[in-house]
C-alpha cells in the first residue's frame, strides 16, 4: 500500500465497472522541483507506467488516458516482436542525436502515453516500433559473418 498521500482521485464508473483512478505527485517520488504538475497514477491500485518504472504524466497526458479509458479509439495493434529478437533500430541518442544500428529487443513492445508502441533494447535505449524493423535471416548471416554489432546511420537509410 502506497504510504505517500495522493492528491486526486477519479472514480469511474463504465457500463458498471468501476475504476478507481489515483493520482500522486510525481516530484515526490523524484525529489526533483521540476517535476512540480505532474503526476504518477495507480490504477485499480497498481501503478500505470507505460513509459518505464516511473512515468510521470501532464496533465494533457491525464486527458489522453482518461479518453481512451472511457472508450476512445483503440491503438493498433502493436508489431510481433518478443524480446531477444534482433532488429536494425533508429533511436533518440543521450544527446538527442538520431541514432542506428542492430540491437536486441530487451521487452515485448508497450503502448506509450503518446499512443505509440515503444521497445526497449539493449544499452536502454528506447525505440518506437514504427523505427525498429527484424533482420532477415540473410542480413543475420552477413552480421555473423562480419562479425557485425552494429552499423552507422546512412541519410538514405529508412
Amino acid at each position: 500500500m502506497e504510504q505517500r498521500k495522493k492528491c486526486a482521485s477519479i472514480l469511474l464508473n463504465i457500463r458498471s465497472k468501476m475504476t478507481r483512478i489515483s493520482l500522486y505527485d510525481f516530484a515526490l517520488f523524484s525529489e526533483q522541483k521540476e517535476d512540480a504538475g505532474l503526476y504518477r497514477v495507480q490504477i485499480n491500485g497498481k501503478w500505470h507506467s507505460p513509459g518505464g518504472k516511473y512515468t510521470a504524466f501532464s496533465p494533457a497526458a491525464l486527458a489522453v488516458l482518461l479518453t481512451d479509458l472511457i472508450g476512445g479509439t483503440p491503438p493498433p495493434p502493436p508489431l510481433d516482436i518478443q524480446p531477444g529478437t534482433r532488429v536494425y533500430a533508429h533511436w533518440q541518442g543521450d544527446d538527442d542525436e538520431l541514432c542506428c544500428g542492430m540491437a536486441w529487443t530487451k521487452t515485448p513492445p508497450h503502448l506509450g502515453i503518446d499512443g505509440r508502441w515503444h521497445v526497449w533494447l539493449d544499452g536502454n535505449r528506447l525505440a518506437r516500433c514504427e523505427d525498429v524493423r527484424q533482420l532477415t535471416s540473410e542480413e543475420l548471416r552477413q552480421a555473423r559473418r562480419d562479425g557485425t554489432t552494429s552499423a552507422r546511420c546512412r541519410e538514405d537509410e529508412p
